[in-house]
């Protein structure tokens, strides 16, 4: 920490030292006024900023404004502020005098922005005709974001986002529309400055308490937020076709800020947080849980020795394992550049500690964009953009996955809370944390395994492009863009021989390297011609590109186990006295696309867009590895039109589009027969034995590309000068050629393959309304709401009529399945019983049907025919949907003075989730085998041996409302003597302020697994935090 402070230090008086000294001369000043176009009221709190330096200074409450010491010549100011038009105005100044500015700034609705990234390119926002969301960075980073993940959150409609759990660090699933496939990868495809990135799971394999690996981590933490200018998130298929195959779920286009021209500006941001759980479990205290014993020993359910196993102690292992979390967040950058060459620099740096003891993340990042223009006229273009970033992680050992060695939140369900944390030895006076011993089936001191168990990891990501582009004539451009993208994981795990999980090995100890590549190649050409006179009104641009990716993943990892100390841990594997193993991997696949976009545009009015992209991929079959993705959509402005412009809309246009998107995303080496070596398969050769390999899949070479057929229509409209504005738009997705595995007929290698076989139909209807509500004085108001409804039905199984998925964790669950992917209805769907109650006897009771079933074995009646205590096949039914009836975002910004506020909240209603962690630990029978139960059983009638049965009984409401974000700011001038004048802006910020909902567990909103095929699931993961933020922005 010391000397990360040094460091910083240094940095920051490196800046310092080669600031230029101000000039020395004649000079004079600006003043003026600034007001409202249509009220002609003063406007306070406008930006007032020199172009080409440092200076500036915001509006008073009348309007007014001032800047002195101003050399004498011609100068540019910049005015701006949220919810107007900026303006540039151009100053001469002279010594000893005052120039005088009289500005009338327009009110614009805030998603009103000119020009809009898009695929390849950017666009002026009225020519666009797919269906493109925009978001400005600098308004919706306003308040803590911690990653780039959270400025989508609540503020683009038909976006939804989900982190897989509270943890520091961890992923976030996005969902564009929904997602299109069931087995194959939704999320979005990211393009960083031009350059796509790889969304595969960079961290390398755990060695998790159940064996598998912590949930994958976001892969956006290599940016820092504050380095971000906009995102672009395109929804629709005429948006997206032009990134093919890799554009089904959508593409999330992300520039990051650039350097200007003129003297060097440095930032420096820094902020301080503290996190805790924003709701808890309530499990049976010490005494409670005597109680209960001591009640069950005398009604008889329970022998009278089980009183002399508790233990004394009331120990709450909920607050035993939680803390508050701290967070401290170091920003540093530095821009300018002369008239040709700009720059920008910046560092970052954030450790943030797990609101669950013994976790945490840091991130150490850098990053540096130049641009330099050459030649007369600027026709040779040259710009570089470099990422470097280093994410360590704590883990916390949470995996759930091993039943009864489950990990730290498993155990503090059910460990007992009469036993203590630690315990002294009588004679030695050591202390030691309290365990029960080990075994298969013994429970653990979790606040042991969340200090006993390492498990780290360390990821250093490259990510970085280099861009020439040249005007070969006046309306041709040629451009090369040479991306890469690389990170190499390490990860270290070690479970002790003095902890219970470890001590059956002696000790285990694994290491693992992870490393991804990804290169990139793009060749385009612009050509945007000046047409003939006899063609007035149009415009016309048109791009061709050719694009090479290059994939590779692969991963190394050795382990010893049986240690005679636990000094070493996870850094001598060779000390253990068995080594197991080593295992590797590694998979390379390509990507090549020739593609084309032509927009044309008629007198502002009538634009029409076509695109063609040609793609062929090595991770499908022979005969299938090309395929083409058209679009073509169009938009008609009818405000524009004599008939309606000068009305009540200042903006009214239709469009519509339709297009083809695919979606590559499997594993590479999908349609070849995949053979392992297999210890089943040892042959000798004489005195040595040989071990074989054995086929494992199956090959197909007809597998091919998912592919997506969207349509959509929209209206887009604005008024009062563009003051308010907002969308309603429809679409329909329909994916065909679903990637499943399926069961082959014999005799055959093995008894399944991946194929294409199924539908799936997506379709949504989607709004947005953004509004400068109020700009009066010195306050202003604007606003902003999203609305998306989503539904999607499974159509054609490939002839099946269901697939289980989702399975049921917990003590007799096996082979027990919450959800179903059944034809005529939407993933999500959770089949099970009807629970209808508990009988006298303290029995669950449930709904039993009487079916019969056509010859091929479709149910065609179902009959009640009254309860039962044992459901059966026949009784299983649909049971809730985790799917919502619609989600909202609601955001505003507001101004008063040098005050900013902003906040934002969230909705999605008519949601089911399965409450997995109820079934687990609100049942009573965890008393018989001493392990703790959820306060809630004791009010059920169930009886004490009564076990858990899925059923409907776990389905709740997960619908919320969630207050995300609260932040409140304050700007001010810096004295000239400071570094030459500038500002500064305090804020305070709170996330997760407040949930209100009727579920029962941690927090409604869960995790969705990679594929579509479950969801709406809770089994205990890391609880989400509750954050309050201080912290301070200076600008010199």
């Amino acid at each position: 920490m010391a000397v990360s402070r040094c460091l910083l230090a240094a940095l920051v008086g490196g800046v310092l030292a080669v600031q230029p000294l101000q000039a020395q001369g004649a000079t004079g000043s600006i003043s003026g006024r600034v007001v409202d176009s249509t009220s002609q009221q003063p406007i306070g709190s406008v930006q007032i900023q020199l172009e080409g330096t440092q200076r500036g200074t915001a509006t008073r409450q009348d309007g007014g404004f001032v800047l002195t010491e101003v050399a004498a010549g011609v100068h540019r100011l910049k005015i701006s502020r949220i919810g107007y038009r900026p303006e540039t105005r151009e100053v001469t100044v002279s010594a000893g005098a005052a120039a005088n500015v009289q500005v009338s700034l327009a009110a614009v609705a805030a998603n009103l922005s000119a020009v809009v990234v898009t695929g390849y390119g950017t666009q002026r926002r009225e020519a666009i005709t797919g269906a493109v969301a925009a978001i400005d960075a600098t308004e919706a980073n306003v308040g803590v974001v911690t990653n780039a993940t959270g400025l989508l959150q609540g503020r683009v409609a038909g976006v939804n986002l989900t982190l897989n759990s509270g943890e520091p660090g961890a992923g976030a699933q996005i969902r564009i529309r929904g997602g299109t496939s069931i087995s194959a990868s939704n999320d979005p495809l990211y393009v960083i400055d031009g350059v796509p990135i790889q969304n595969d799971q960079t961290e390398a394999t755990g060695l998790g308490i159940g064996g598998g690996a912590a949930l994958a981590r976001n892969p956006l933490t290599l940016l820092n937020p504050s380095d971000i200018a906009s995102i672009s998130v395109l929804k629709d298929a005429s948006a997206t076709a032009i990134y093919g195959s890799r554009a089904a779920n959508g593409v999330v286009l992300i520039e990051t800020r650039k350097g200007r021209s003129g003297t060097s500006t440095m930032e420096y941001e820094v902020y301080g947080a503290s996190a805790n759980a924003a709701s808890k479990l309530e499990f049976l205290s010490g005494a409670e849980y005597r109680n209960y014993v001591q009640q069950q020993v005398t009604a008889g359910a329970l022998p009278a020795s089980r009183l002399t196993d508790l233990g004394t102690a009331n120990t709450n292992w909920e607050d035993e394992l939680m803390r508050t979390g701290y967070t401290q967040n170091h920003n540093l950058s530095f821009s300018g550049g002369a008239q040709n060459t700009t720059y920008r620099a910046s560092m970052n740096y954030m450790n943030q500690q797990g609101i669950l003891i013994s976790n945490g993340f840091k991130r150490y990042q850098g990053r540096l964009n130049a641009n330099h223009e050459a030649l007369a006229g600027g026709k040779l273009r040259l710009g570089i953009n470099l990422t470097t970033s280093r994410l360590d992680n704590d883990y916390l050992p949470y995996e759930n996955t091993g039943g009864f060695e489950g990990g730290v939140l498993a155990n503090m369900a059910i460990f007992n809370p009469t036993f203590p944390v630690y315990v002294t030895d009588a004679t030695t006076k050591a202390v030691s944390f309290y365990e029960t011993g080990a075994g298969a089936q013994s429970t653990r001191n979790p606040v042991a395994l969340a200090n006993q168990v390492l498990d780290r990891a360390q990821t250093t990501r490259y990510l970085g492009s280099v861009t020439a582009s040249y005007n070969l004539w006046r309306s041709l451009t040629a451009q090369l863009n040479v991306g890469a993208d690389r990170s190499t994981s390490n990860r270290q795990t070690y479970l002790p021989r003095n902890n219970p999980v470890g001590a059956s090995f002696g000790g285990r100890a694994r290491q693992v390297e992870r490393n991804l590549s990804n290169v990139n190649l793009q060749s385009l050409l612009t050509f945007a011609p000046t047409l003939p006179s006899f063609i007035p009104g149009s415009e016309f641009e048109m791009i061709g590109g050719y694009e090479y990716a290059q994939f590779e993943n692969g991963e190394f990892g050795a382990e010893g186990q049986n240690f005679t100390t636990d000094l070493f841990t996870f850094n001598n594997l060779g000390g253990g006295g068995t080594l197991v193993p080593p295992f590797s991997w590694n998979e390379e696949s390509r990507l090549v696309s020739f593609f084309t976009r032509a927009n044309w545009g008629l007198n502002n009015k009538y634009f029409l867009t076509g695109v063609l992209r040609r793609d062929g991929s090595s991770r499908f079959g022979a005969g299938n590895k090309w395929a083409t993705f058209p679009a073509v959509s169009a938009s008609w402005r009818l405000s524009e039109e004599g008939f309606m412009k000068g009305k009540f809309f200042s903006d009214f246009r239709v469009r519509a589009g339709y297009g083809l998107q695919g979606n590559q995303a499997v594993a590479p080496y999908s349609s070849l027969i995949l053979l392992e070596p297999s210890n089943g398969a040892r042959y000798p050769f004489g005195s040595t034995v040989v071990t074989g390999v054995v086929p494992t899949r199956n090959a197909n070479p007809l597998l091919k590309w998912e592919q997506t057929a969207q349509t959509s229509a929209a209206i887009d409209y604005a008024f009062a000068n563009n003051r308010f504005s907002g969308t309603v738009e429809y679409y329909q997705k329909n994916t065909e050629d679903l990637l499943l595995t399926v069961s082959v007929p014999q005799p055959a290698l093995v008894s399944t393959r991946l194929e294409n076989v199924g539908k799936l139909k997506n379709t949504g209807f989607e709004a947005s309304f953004d509004g400068n509500v109020l700009n009066k004085g010195q306050f202003s108001l604007s606003s902003g709401l999203v609305l998306a409804v989503e539904r999607n039905e499974v159509q054609d199984l490939g002839g099946r009529s269901f697939i289980t998925t989702a399975s049921v964790s917990g003590q007799g669950q096996s082979g027990q399945n919450a959800q179903r992917i059944i034809p005529g209805r939407p993933l999500g769907t959770f089949f099970g019983p009807e629970f209808i109650g508990v009988n006298a006897a303290g029995k669950q009771e449930f709904n039993k049907y009487t079916v019969t079933r056509d010859a091929t074995g479709r149910e065609t009646s179902r009959v009640l025919a009254g309860k039962t205590t044992a459901p059966g096949g026949d009784d299983y039914t649909v049971i809730g949907n985790a799917n919502p009836d619609f989600s909202l975002g609601f955001r505003s910004n507001a101004n008063f003075g040098k005050f900013d506020a902003s906040w934002l909240w969230r909705a999605e209603m008519g949601r089911d989730v399965f409450n997995n962690t109820s079934l687990v630990y609100a049942n009573k029978a965890n008393v018989l085998t001493s392990r703790n139960v959820l306060k809630s059983a004791l009010g059920e009638p169930d009886a004490l041996t009564e076990p858990a049965i899925y059923s409907s009984r776990y389905i709740e409401d997960g619908s919320f409302v969630r207050l995300q974000n609260i932040t409140v700011g304050y700007t001010f001038n810096l004295p000239t003597s400071v570094m030459r004048g500038g500002s500064a802006r305090a804020f305070f910020s709170g996330d997760n302020l407040l949930v209100s909902t009727n579920y029962s567990g941690y927090d409604p909103e869960v995790y969705v697994d990679a594929g579509l095929a479950s969801r709406g699931i809770d089994y205990l993961t890391y609880p989400r935090a509750r954050t309050f933020t201080g912290g301070i922005r200076l600008t010199f």
